[in-house]
């Protein structure tokens, strides 16, 4: 018998960066409030809205049923005026037919309403984030108050930097073999038209005491 050699498959690396799972946030961690926390107006109608669509849910499927089992009904059918003249019954296709007519208006309605609600929810959005900022503002505050102070400290070294930068060029000391560990990115250090010195004319223009 002829010897077939059995090639082995080579593992497959795995390329995929290593998950990382996310940090547990601690129990006294800042949470900022929901819309629906901050206003009760705009809560209102979301609850309202969340109840008309479990309407709608359930609506379209009753219809949808109804309809599957009016076309799955062979039966004879005879409408509920001219069974009542006949003074029979009124047959339960027809009943069905009936119902699915009064469910379709109650979609259409329902409908209409939510084009409504969403519209009012919309206009109720600005005043519940305004009172949402308001909320948040001291703890927003305290963290524009934390960066601001970094980048004090950042824009003293770098202006201590831009000093000894300057002293190598007046005795024309050639210090590119150093590195070019300029920070083009926060602008010049002298003038007040750099980076860190436009956020914090920001920050004081916005009203946080810097």
């Amino acid at each position: 018998m002829p010897i077939i050699n059995k090639v082995k498959p080579r593992p497959v690396t795995d390329v995929r960066p290593p998950r990382v799972e996310p940090k547990a946030r601690p129990a006294d961690a800042y949470r900022v409030p929901t819309l629906t926390e901050c206003s009760d107006t705009y809560a209102g109608l979301r609850a309202k809205q969340a109840d008309m669509n479990t309407e709608m849910s359930a609506v379209v499927a009753e219809r949808r049923g109804l309809e599957k089992a009016i076309a799955a009904d062979t039966s004879r059918e005879i409408s509920p005026t001219v069974a009542e003249l006949l003074g029979d019954a009124p047959s339960g296709k027809a009943l069905s037919r009936r119902r699915v007519g009064e469910l379709k208006q109650r979609e259409a309605d329902l409908a209409a309403a939510l084009r409504i609600v969403e519209q009012r929810i919309t206009d109720a959005h600005i005043e519940a984030s305004r009172a949402a900022c308001a909320a948040i503002r001291p703890e927003f505050a305290k963290r524009v108050g934390v960066m601001v102070e970094a980048m004090k400290v950042l824009d003293a070294a770098h202006q201590s930097f831009e000093d000894l930068c300057r002293d190598l060029e007046a005795e024309d000391i050639r210090y590119g073999t150093l590195g070019q560990m300029k920070p083009f990115f926060l602008g010049d250090a002298k003038d007040g038209s750099g980076r860190i010195a436009n956020y914090l004319k920001e920050a004081r223009e916005a009203g946080y005491a810097i």
